[in-house]
Formats: C-alpha cells, sequence, structure tokens
C-alpha cells in the first residue's frame, strides 16, 4: 500500500509468531495498540479514549493493512427500549461463519485469571439445569436441549474447570434418591429444590476437589442432606437462620481440609445455565450460593460471572393453567430477582403460548437489572431451549442442525465465551460436540427471512412508554401477531393438510396438529362472535318491549386476533417455510391426558393390565360361588375396563412381559372422557379446575402468553381487564379497580415464595485474528 488510509495495521510480526498491531488516526499517529498471539487470541489492549493521549509513530508503506468489517457484523448492539417492539436478537448474520469483532476478545481476555504467584490460582465452575422432563441420559443424542449441549462444551478437567449438570425435574436423578420419572415433578416441579442444593453443595466439592483429588462430601452425605436437612429450611427457618449454619458448618470443614493444600484458590467464578424450570432452578440458585457462602467459599471469592437462561418458567406448584394458581409457591417465591451477576442473558420464545408455561421475566418491576439482556426469539419453548428431536410433528427432518434451537444454543455459546465461560474453543471441540453445534443453512436462511418480514411487518411503533405492558410484553405481542397471521394464511382443510410438515408427521402427530387447528378455528369463531352486537330488551313508552342492540365487548386479544385474522397478509414464502419446517406448535403436542414419554407409557400400559388381571380374578370368584357372587361383580366393576383401556390392553398384547415397548392406540379428543376417568382425580381437575374438554389445554394458539415479573405476579390479569376501560362507565372502573386490588390481595396470600489453543497454523489463527481486529474502530 502506498497511500495511507486510517485504520488498523500489522506493524510487525515476532519470533513467536505474535503481531504488534495499531491503529493509525493519520499518518504520524496512531490511537489504539495491541498485540495478537499465535493462538488468535488478543493481549495488552490500549486505546487513546480510555489512556489518553494519542501517540507518536511514523506509518509505513510497508505496513500490511486490515480491512474494514462487514456491515452487521458485532454481537453486542442491544436497546432494550420500551418504544421498540421488534425482536433483540445478538446478531443478524450467520452465526457460524462470523469472526468475533476485537471488542468480544477484549471482553474475553479480560476474563482471563489473575497471573500471579505460582502458589495462587483461580477455578471455574460451570452449573447446568436441565429443563422439565429434559434428562441428557435419556435423550441424548438425538432430543437432549441447549443444556446438555453447552454442558458438553463446558471444559472439565477436575483440577481449575468443572462442570455440574442436574437433570430435569420430572426425570430420574439418582444421586437424590429420584430413581424413576415422577409425574409430581413433571406437574409441580417437585425435586427442584434438592436440584439447587445438590450443586451448592457441589461448589464446595469443587474447592476441596481441586485442592485435594477429593470431594468435601460424599454422595450419601449429600443425599441427606438435600432430601432431609435442607429440604425445608429456606422455607420455615427464620430468615434461612437453618441453611446458614448448616453452609457455615460445611465451610468450616473446606477451609479445614485445605488450609495446607497449595496453590491456594483465591477465586473461584461461577457460571449457570438453564431452561424453563431449570431457568428457574438457576436464577434461585444464583440467589441461595450468594446468601448461604456470603461471598466466600473457602478462602475463595465467589464470582458469579455470567448467568444463561432459556424460557425461564417457574410453574412451581400450582400452574397458572389452573384458576387459582400462578406458580411461584415453595422455592419459586420471592426468589427469581437476578442480583450479583456480571452478566445475564435470557432468550425468551415469542410463539409459546401454554398457560402452564408462563414467562418469568428477568425484568424487576419496570426496568432491567445491571448488565442484563433479555431477547425474544422466534419459536415456541422448546424451539428456543431445545429438546425436540428431528422429525418431531414432521419438522427438522434433516437432523439435529436443522431444529430451531440451534440459533439460540450458539448465541448463547458465544455470549457465555466472550463473558469468559470456559467453554471449549470451537476449533478444539470434538467432532460429536461439533455436529451438536452445526446449524443447517437452509434452516438459518429461513430464520432470517422470518427476521427480515417481521420487521417490515410490525404493526405496533406507538409509544408504550408508561403503559403497564412494557417492551416484553410488546415484543412477545408482536410476534405472536406474525404467528397468527401465518396460521389465518392455511384458512381450509386443504390448505392445511398441504403442509409439509403435515405430510411428514406421525399418525399421533397428525392428529395432535389437526386438533390443535381445530382449536385455533374455535378461538377465531369466539373472537367473532365477542364482537357481534349484544341485544337487550327495553321498555319504550307507547312501543313496548323492544330490542335494542349495543356493541360486544371483545377483550383485547380477541380484539387484535380478529384484527389480524382479517387483514388477509400475504406469507413470502421462506416465512411460510420457516413456521412449517421448523417452528413447532406446542400447544399441540402438550397432553394433559394420555401418557407423553416411554416411562408414562410403561406404567400406564401396565397399570392397565393389572386393573384387567383384578377384574378377572374377581369374575372368576363370582362363577365360582353361589354366595355372596354379587359382591365380586360389585367389586370386579370397580376394575372394568373402559373403551380406551380396552384398545390399550388389545393393543399392548396381555402376555408380554411389563417392561416391554408399550403399544399406545392412536388417541384423540374422543377420548378424553376415557382418559380422564383413567386418571381419577387428576382428570376432575383437567376437567373442571382447568376448564379442558380435549386432551390439551383450553382455547387454543389465539391468545397471548401470561408474562409475570417479580412485583407483579398478575400482571397480565390486569392488563386484560385495562383494555376494557375506555369503554366502560366511571362506576365500572371503579369496580375493576376492587377487583383488581382484591385480586392482589389474594395473590398476597396463596404466595408463601448456564482456552485451549485452535489447533491450527499460527498463520490460519492470524487471520482469524485479524478478522477479529478490522471490527473495531477506536473512538
Amino acid at each position: 500500500m502506498t497511500e495511507f488510509q486510517p485504520g488498523w495495521y500489522k506493524v510487525q510480526r515476532k519470533l513467536d509468531e505474535t503481531v504488534d498491531c495499531r491503529y493509525f488516526d493519520t499518518p504520524n499517529s496512531y490511537i489504539a495498540h495491541c498485540w495478537l498471539e499465535a493462538n488468535g487470541s488478543l493481549r495488552l489492549w490500549w486505546d487513546a479514549r480510555n489512556n489518553p493521549p494519542a501517540k507518536t509513530m511514523t506509518w509505513e508503506p510497508r505496513f500490511q493493512r486490515i480491512p474494514a468489517p462487514s456491515a452487521n457484523a458485532a454481537w453486542d448492539a442491544y436497546a432494550c427500549t420500551v418504544g421498540n417492539p421488534e425482536m433483540e436478537m445478538p446478531i443478524t448474520v450467520e452465526r457460524l461463519a462470523r469472526e468475533r469483532t476485537i471488542k468480544e476478545e477484549c471482553a474475553r481476555f479480560m476474563k482471563g485469571d489473575f497471573s500471579g504467584p505460582e502458589c495462587v490460582q483461580e477455578i471455574h465452575v460451570g452449573v447446568f439445569f436441565d429443563g422439565t422432563n429434559n434428562n441428557r441420559q435419556r435423550d441424548y443424542p438425538q432430543s437432549h436441549s441447549n443444556i446438555v449441549s453447552l454442558y458438553d462444551a463446558h471444559l472439565d478437567d477436575k483440577k481449575t474447570n468443572f462442570a455440574y449438570y442436574l437433570p430435569g425435574v420430572g426425570t430420574p436423578f439418582e444421586e437424590i434418591g429420584e430413581m424413576e420419572e415422577s409425574s409430581s415433578g413433571k406437574s409441580f416441579a417437585k425435586g427442584g429444590e434438592a436440584r439447587i442444593h445438590w450443586a451448592m453443595l457441589e461448589i464446595y466439592n469443587a474447592i476441596s476437589l481441586s485442592l485435594t483429588k477429593f470431594n468435601l462430601m460424599p454422595e450419601d452425605e449429600m443425599k441427606t442432606l438435600v432430601t432431609k436437612e435442607l429440604s425445608t429450611t429456606f422455607r420455615n427457618a427464620p430468615e434461612h437462620r437453618g441453611m446458614l449454619r448448616i453452609f457455615r458448618d460445611i465451610n468450616q470443614r473446606l477451609i479445614k481440609a485445605t488450609q495446607y493444600e497449595r496453590p491456594r484458590i483465591t477465586q473461584l467464578h461461577l457460571s449457570v445455565f438453564g431452561f424453563s424450570r431449570g431457568a428457574a432452578e438457576a436464577r434461585v440458585f444464583c440467589n441461595w450460593i450468594q446468601e448461604a457462602s456470603g461471598g466466600v467459599i473457602g478462602e475463595s471469592k465467589l464470582n458469579l460471572r455470567f448467568l444463561g437462561i432459556f424460557d425461564t418458567v417457574a410453574s412451581v406448584g400450582i400452574a397458572d393453567s389452573s384458576p387459582v394458581g400462578r406458580g411461584f409457591l415453595h422455592w419459586a417465591h420471592n426468589n427469581l430477582a437476578v442480583n450479583g451477576v456480571e452478566k445475564t442473558a435470557h432468550y425468551v420464545a415469542g410463539h409459546e403460548i401454554r398457560r402452564s408455561f408462563p414467562l418469568s421475566t428477568v425484568r424487576d418491576g419496570g426496568s432491567w437489572p445491571a448488565n442484563t439482556r433479555e431477547y425474544v426469539y422466534p419459536g415456541t419453548h422448546s424451539d428456543i431451549g431445545g429438546g425436540y428431536g428431528p422429525g418431531e410433528q414432521g419438522k427438522s427432518l434433516g437432523g439435529r442442525s436443522t431444529l430451531m434451537s440451534q440459533i439460540t444454543l450458539n448465541d448463547m455459546y458465544e455470549e457465555a465465551f466472550t463473558a469468559g465461560v470456559r467453554f471449549i474453543h470451537r476449533p478444539k471441540m470434538t467432532k460429536e460436540i461439533k455436529a451438536d453445534f452445526a446449524i443447517d443453512p437452509a434452516m438459518h436462511a429461513a430464520f432470517m427471512a422470518y427476521t427480515d418480514w417481521t420487521l417490515e411487518a410490525s404493526e405496533q411503533k406507538e409509544n408504550l412508554a408508561g403503559s403497564r405492558r412494557g417492551v416484553v410484553e410488546s415484543r412477545m405481542h408482536t410476534q405472536m401477531q406474525h404467528y397468527w397471521r401465518w396460521r389465518a394464511s392455511k384458512q381450509t382443510d386443504a390448505q392445511f393438510k398441504a403442509m409439509h410438515s403435515w405430510a411428514n408427521a406421525s399418525p399421533q402427530d397428525q392428529q395432535d396438529l389437526w386438533e390443535s387447528e381445530l382449536d385455533w378455528r374455535t378461538d377465531v369463531e369466539q373472537a367473532r362472535k365477542a364482537h357481534e352486537p349484544i341485544f337487550e330488551e327495553r321498555y319504550m313508552p307507547g312501543v313496548g318491549m323492544t330490542r335494542q342492540p349495543k356493541p360486544g365487548i371483545p377483550s383485547q386479544t380477541q380484539s387484535d386476533l380478529l384484527r389480524i385474522v382479517n387483514s388477509n397478509a400475504a406469507i413470502p414464502p421462506l416465512v411460510d417455510e420457516f413456521f412449517d419446517r421448523y417452528v413447532h406448535d406446542s400447544h399441540a403436542g402438550f397432553w394433559l391426558l394420555g401418557p407423553l414419554t416411554q416411562w408414562d407409557k410403561k406404567v400406564f400400559v401396565n397399570e392397565i393390565r393389572k386393573k384387567k388381571e383384578a377384574y378377572d380374578q374377581l369374575m372368576a370368584l363370582s362363577r365360582s360361588t353361589y354366595i355372596n357372587a354379587h359382591q365380586y361383580v360389585l367389586a370386579a366393576n370397580r376394575y372394568a375396563l373402559n373403551h380406551f383401556e380396552q384398545r390399550v390392553y388389545e393393543a399392548s398384547n396381555p402376555n408380554a412381559k411389563p417392561d416391554a415397548a408399550p403399544a399406545i392406540p392412536l388417541m384423540t379428543d374422543a377420548d378424553a372422557p376415557d382418559l380422564r376417568d383413567n386418571m381419577g382425580f387428576g382428570g376432575l381437575v383437567v376437567e373442571h379446575g382447568m376448564g379442558s374438554g380435549t386432551r390439551r389445554e383450553a382455547n387454543g394458539s389465539g391468545q397471548y402468553r401470561r408474562i409475570f415479573d417479580q412485583d407483579h405476579e398478575v400482571l397480565s390479569v390486569i392488563d386484560e381487564a385495562g383494555a376494557h376501560l375506555g369503554r366502560m362507565a366511571e362506576g365500572i372502573q371503579e369496580h375493576l379497580a376492587q377487583v383488581a386490588d382484591r385480586a392482589g390481595a389474594v395473590t398476597d396470600r396463596v404466595i408463601d415464595r448456564v482456552g485451549d489453543l485452535p489447533a491450527r497454523a499460527a498463520e490460519v489463527a492470524h487471520q482469524r485474528a485479524e478478522a477479529a481486529l478490522r471490527n473495531q474502530r477506536p473512538n
């Protein structure tokens, strides 16, 4: 180059392949300086903005210029403002094709361990809470969650890096005595507290293991602690004195066990990840470990480096899908606030609507905690956190790389890696881990087509400042309306059944998808009826009784729904493909009735076999005696199989062994009465408590998702009532306010509380580092 241009230049390459890079603002001065290591990492950053003034040096034509970056390459652009309802995502470019910016490399470099005397060191611990009914051992390698993939990508040398995985509630966790799946764990989050306590104990074990090569506590002692001594501490002991005492004693044991060991551990960097209820566990864990330790583990300062969570759903105790619960009982109550964490990233599902899965935003009242980012992604709950397998509902047929959750998996990896989490560098990943992070180009193209379309189609441009529904609600509603536009484009049976996913779905998935479509059509029809005028009889002098029309009073959701459906918006082909091939219908696949997992099915079939055996034995007794024969018949009738149970019995081979693969016939909504009968009291709850006459939740996709924050757990309920205020008289407004106040009072009474060197030549590493360097222009 013979002509000067401002920018980054490689000035000198040393014998160890380290490169001296400087940003020249004029031919005679530079305003930034760094060294690029042979492994592609960056060190010794200086810039004139933070450390003025600019430094003198004469630019020379022999200096090699590093080209300017491409547009939209920055990861860290984030504007969580109330007046902007569009999605916020970290980047809008191909994930695996991009290079990290110099700012990201600097952020990563600044998280390096302190390089001091050999007698001290720092350690890094990653804790991974899986989601409800997600389990690494059971689900791998097809339908495991993003939590499993991130856990597998975390360094775990048991010396300076540790990784701990906690299975999702409702699945086996033998260490705490949960030997098999449990319906109480899946429905009520039972076992969540024990998982949180187990993870807390592992933090103390990590320091002991690093220094002594032995855990501080054996597993049998840990099991006793989490299932007995700690099981009620947080709920019942005044000011958690019992918990504080237990962990104070554990800390003294750790200090005594490690007091003569070297090197001393001066700091423990903790990174925590979670999905669904596991995200709620992760948030509670961050609060409890700070409270229990007082910020010190042994002699090591505790640093909460990163919290990475996917679509937090508390639903602890009675879920929001019931008429009396909000899902914030037991360990979730008043424990979800995000405090004391260096950086938090929360990825939220924009197309989730199930009432059993209300979102617990990280917002605290009207604002977000410091260093916290909350992004709304398209897709349903497990499209964000993972857990779907390729081919479910006829979607993502090309393997794991075609799952929507691969987008958020890679984004979370980058967020955490930049924040200093000890993930394996991509070039050093094993073949299996690399495959687990792969993104299919066709899926990504459809994803990007959708994000481009949403910016064009957004209809919520009004300033929302000061409203109850803040930025998260606005973005969630906007994304749901895009989904409604797409669903409304499938107006006929033929259009619906012509979809690619329908043609490739299993018979049971087809049945579920069709019945979900009928629920959607019912939602639309109810919205139309709500807009129809209401006639009331009035007496008019000289005329007599007349019928006078007055406007209907639809809910705000019904008004939005009908407006979107009536718009008849054209759906671009790639957007149609995005929804059809990659976005799952969570309403269709969420059964309140009937067995879901293989374990559920085995239990279901075996119980029917036992029931049939008892019936046959009692009927045999009735035929073998004349005395009290009718009593045996009456007793046998209690065990008589209903129509669906009889079909299951006939399909499951009555002579098969109890652990044989179960055969469940096709289930439809017509089987709902029999399935409720099979559930007993649980069936009554589904029908009368949750108001569902089908196998799924009441209502379909024509609704908005419930959103809760720490300050106002009935926020969504009051917002819906607020939509009517403009239509009603002063007296009605006052009445609604009184109702809202009473609802808040009732709620208060009811609720008691996620580097090694790259294995490449030095020159290749430099090329990557140069690409990163050109992304930063000093101010």
